[in-house]
C-alpha cells in the first residue's frame, strides 16, 4: 500500500535525526500503526488503559520531581527524574513542546527499572503509542503493566 504524503510526513518524524537523534522506532521495523496495535493488544491482557498507564507514570514524575536530580524513594519505588534542557515536539504533529524531563523508576519489588521521557507519557496517553521495541525510551507494556498493576494493587490495600 503507497503512503500518503501526511503518512510519509508523520513516519519520517519518527526516524533518528528528524526530531531526537535515536528516533522512536529502535530496530522496529513495523509500520507505526502496527506497533500501536500491537501494544494495544498486550493492554488488553493485563486489563490495563493507556489513560491509567500515562496517569501512574506522570504521578511518578511529579514525585521525582521533587529530588530533581536526586534520588526519591517511595514505599514502592525509586525514582530519579532529570531534565535534559529543552522542549521537543510530539512526533504525531500536533502543536505544542514538551519538556525534556526523563524519569528513571525502580520498582522495588521486582528490580524491574524503566526509563522514560515526559513525551512518552503524552505518546501513551494521548496516541497510544509506547515506542518502538528497542527504542531508547520504549516503555513496553509487558514490563510496565505488571509493574504497575502490583503497585496499584498495594496502594489500594493500603
Amino acid at each position: 500500500m503507497k503512503q500518503t504524503p501526511k503518512e510519509k510526513k508523520l513516519f519520517e518524524n519518527f526516524l533518528p535525526g528528524k526530531l531526537t537523534k535515536e528516533g522512536f522506532l529502535g530496530d522496529d521495523t513495523r509500520h507505526i500503526h502496527d506497533i500501536i496495535q500491537a501494544d494495544a493488544k498486550v493492554l488488553v491482557q493485563y486489563q490495563m488503559k493507556k489513560e491509567t498507564i500515562a496517569r501512574e507514570l506522570k504521578k511518578l514524575i511529579h514525585i521525582g520531581k521533587q529530588g530533581l536530580e536526586s534520588e526519591v524513594e517511595t514505599d514502592d519505588y525509586a525514582i530519579l527524574v532529570q531534565w535534559d534542557r529543552g522542549m521537543i515536539a510530539c512526533p504525531f504533529g500536533e502543536p505544542g513542546l514538551h519538556p525534556k524531563l526523563i524519569a528513571k523508576v525502580k520498582d522495588k519489588g521486582s528490580g524491574v527499572t524503566i526509563r522514560y521521557s515526559q513525551l512518552c507519557v503524552h505518546l501513551v496517553q494521548h496516541h497510544g503509542f509506547f515506542g518502538g521495541k528497542g527504542s531508547a525510551f520504549r516503555v513496553d507494556p509487558e514490563i510496565v503493566c505488571p509493574m504497575l498493576q502490583r503497585n496499584l494493587s498495594s496502594t489500594q490495600e493500603k
